[in-house]
């Protein structure tokens, strides 16, 4: 291990012991706080809870890894299609870099008037809040591609199929990888936020629902679940691409 994760992981350590010691004097109030240890023993509760699991676990689980997955398709392709035109490129680029200016949110009522109430709006939501961010990197991926490895690769003749996946693609893979770690995380916004006025099941609605009803045990719970999501998504993520980048370096 690396002394800055040493080091990283030390102080998010000391973090969590000064909140516990905090919550536990009294420092911090009751109603609203409580111990760290709690939430981790009510996420594992939640976890336990089958009914909970197959209720709220599991669908916002799958609607995040349908929203990343259409996302990455979605941007991967869109941001191909910015590459190869300048006049896209240059028509849609500023509309990508001020898409999150814009509260996307406000406009939840014309996914349930399209879409209905269902998972649908949800992840509708969450691949359209996710899929600029992978969009824009790809196409700046496949644009910083330099110069030397083109040339290098019409000199071996290799047809656009070929360039793509030998030239263009390993090159480009930082970027796209950059893309999809933000894809990641405005998936799971994306998702978890909508089911908060979307949808009568999921995480979201569940911490909505036991933030109303002062059920402070369930909430925390149910927050440190996203938060491991969050977390496990990222670090298989990381694994994925440092695997690929001993590939290809």
């Amino acid at each position: 291990m690396k002394k800055e994760n040493v080091v990283q992981i030390l102080i998010v350590g000391s973090c969590l012991l000064i909140y516990e010691f905090a919550v536990r004097a009294g420092w911090l109030d009751a109603f609203t706080f409580i111990p760290f240890t709690e939430m981790i023993r009510s996420m594992f509760q939640c976890l336990g809870d089958p009914e909970f699991f197959w209720t709220h676990v599991w669908p916002t689980f799958i609607e995040i890894v349908i929203s990343f997955v259409g996302a990455a398709i979605l941007g991967v392709g869109t941001g191909l299609l910015l590459w190869r035109s300048d006049f896209l490129h240059y028509a849609f680029q500023p509309y990508l870099l001020l898409f999150y200016a814009v509260p996307f949110f406000a406009i939840y009522p014309i996914f349930i008037t399209l879409f209905g109430t269902g998972p649908v709006p949800v992840i509708m939501v969450g691949i359209l809040f996710s899929a600029p961010a992978v969009i824009s990197n790809t196409a700046i991926g496949f644009r910083e591609t330099r110069k030397v490895l083109i040339k290098y690769g019409q000199s071996l003749n290799l047809p656009f199929s070929k360039m793509l996946w030998y030239i263009y693609f390993p090159s480009a893979w930082p970027y796209i990888f950059s893309g999809l770690k933000l894809a990641t995380a405005y998936s799971i916004i994306g998702v978890v936020a909508t089911e908060f006025i979307l949808s009568a099941r999921g995480i979201g609605y569940s911490i909505s629902y036991a933030y109303n009803n002062f059920d402070l045990y369930s909430m925390y719970g149910a927050i440190m679940l996203v938060i491991v999501i969050s977390l496990l998504s990222n670090t298989v993520l990381g694994y994925i691409e440092n695997r690929l980048f001993r590939r290809h370096s």
